[in-house]
């Protein structure tokens, strides 16, 4: 039996989060359940704080990643490939638009994304997970039936994030890492490192005593 989460409980366990995705989590809370997400607190426990920090609590913009950096910011963020903001500048212009280019190329040929296109800045990180990568949409996409790679934007709908988080959820087989009690290696599956790691564990130590209240439905 799942565990029965009322719309109070949304409303409370995310406080920034848009209407609409309340109303979505509150009405279409029965994928979750598919997924084995309130099966358990700790499932619960684990999604709720991975996801509120990968969008911030729903209420980043358009449920898009912002890509929209300056030079000296993707120098920062990105070392590895660039050496500084005039490394930036001088790969990819300062035409608008130059951030897409530079998406084209730092995350194109990996996750699926194909070498030469646009796939790059096309599949950047959309939804509640933060989906990144050609391979990522498709493989949510078929989980949640929804062609996320021919529509990208799908995955952003507040009305689709239930089955959004559902779907990843299930791609990267996270219920293991749950019933493992291993916080930090379902972080890992979740974005490849343990990016944020503070801030998770901070979401998660805010919702439990919501959670620990819960009732199994």
């Amino acid at each position: 039996m799942p565990l029965l989460v009322t719309r109070n409980d949304w409303r409370e366990l995310l406080p920034k989060a848009p209407p609409g995705v309340i109303d979505a989590f509150d009405t279409n809370a029965a994928v979750l359940g598919t997924a084995g997400i309130t099966d358990t607190k700790t499932r619960f426990a684990f999604a709720l704080a991975n996801v509120d920090h990968e969008c911030d609590g729903f209420q980043i913009r358009n449920l898009i990643e912002n890509i929209n950096y300056s030079a000296e910011r993707l120098a920062e963020v990105f070392p590895s490939r660039y050496a500084s903001a005039d490394e930036v500048r001088a790969r990819h212009g300062t035409a608008p638009g130059w951030q897409k280019l530079a998406f084209d190329e730092i995350y194109g040929n990996r996750m699926g994304n194909r070498p030469g296109t646009t796939d790059g800045s096309t599949y950047i990180g959309r939804g509640g997970p933060q989906i990144t990568g050609r391979d990522g949409y498709d493989q949510v996409g078929q989980r949640c039936q929804l062609n996320l790679v021919a529509n990208p934007d799908l995955a952003s709908l507040p009305q689709n994030q239930p089955a959004i988080l559902a779907a990843f959820w299930t791609w990267k087989k996270l219920n293991t890492f749950a019933d493992n009690g291993d916080f930090v290696g379902c972080v890992r599956a979740w974005n490849g490192g343990t990016i944020g790691l503070p801030d998770r564990n901070a979401r998660m130590a805010r919702h439990k005593p919501i959670i620990d209240r819960l009732a199994m439905n």
